[in-house]
């Protein structure tokens, strides 16, 4: 347990040190208010986006069968084999309140084929099409994820360095603050007391 020592020294130190407290604590809110602000921005966001892939995978899943039947397993399969895609994805961080946030950059879609576009089929197209649109939308759907994840967690942290802040550390130093007003005023009343003695021994001397 801290010593404290009951001077006034000491007791301008805890002042300084209640106040600077106070202005962490409110810092600390208001970076909890901002990160709860873009929390619920970002279920908002992430709850449409997941609406979007839903009814894409559907699409997606209709486009497919419906390739299967129009066209046959080997056709599809053999469309698969002959082309190759090459995406390019850039990934990297932004700091938003000291939270390290994942963001994705979508490059285009580049498409090569063996075999050219001859003979590709609208059923095909499509299901081609649905996909990439499907894939585009879980690559978006990914980092909010993380992003609502990584926020949450940082509020949480906040809110108990905020309670711990609030009932453990302020009132420990207002205590403290109080244990050297009261030792102040006893020494004072001491002072006083043997400044009256003197006082009193010496007019008894003459």
């Amino acid at each position: 347990m801290e010593v404290i020592s009951p001077t006034r020294m000491s007791l301008l130190q805890k002042k300084q040190e209640y106040k600077q407290v106070i202005i962490g604590v409110e810092l600390l809110r208001n970076k909890r208010d901002a990160l709860l602000k873009e929390f619920f921005s970002t279920i908002a966001h992430l709850s449409a986006l997941r609406n979007q892939l839903e009814l894409t995978a559907y699409e997606s899943t209709l486009s497919f069968i419906s390739s299967v039947g129009f066209e046959g397993k080997e056709k599809l399969l053999s469309y698969t084999f002959g082309h190759e895609n090459d995406w390019v994805i850039d990934l990297y961080e932004k700091n938003l309140w000291g939270v390290r946030i994942p963001e994705l950059k979508e490059g285009p879609v580049i498409e090569k084929t063996e075999f050219g576009e001859i003979g590709i089929s609208y059923h095909i197209e499509n299901t081609r099409n649905n996909f990439i649109k499907f894939i585009k939308l879980a690559l978006r759907v990914l980092p909010e994820e993380i992003k609502l994840k990584r926020l949450g967690k940082e509020i949480k942290r906040v809110s108990r360095k905020i309670n711990y802040l609030e009932k453990y550390v302020l009132p420990q130093i207002l205590y403290q603050i109080k244990f050297i007003y009261e030792a102040l005023e006893e020494i004072e009343r001491e002072d006083i007391f043997r400044l009256k003695r003197i006082k009193i021994k010496n007019l008894t001397k003459r």
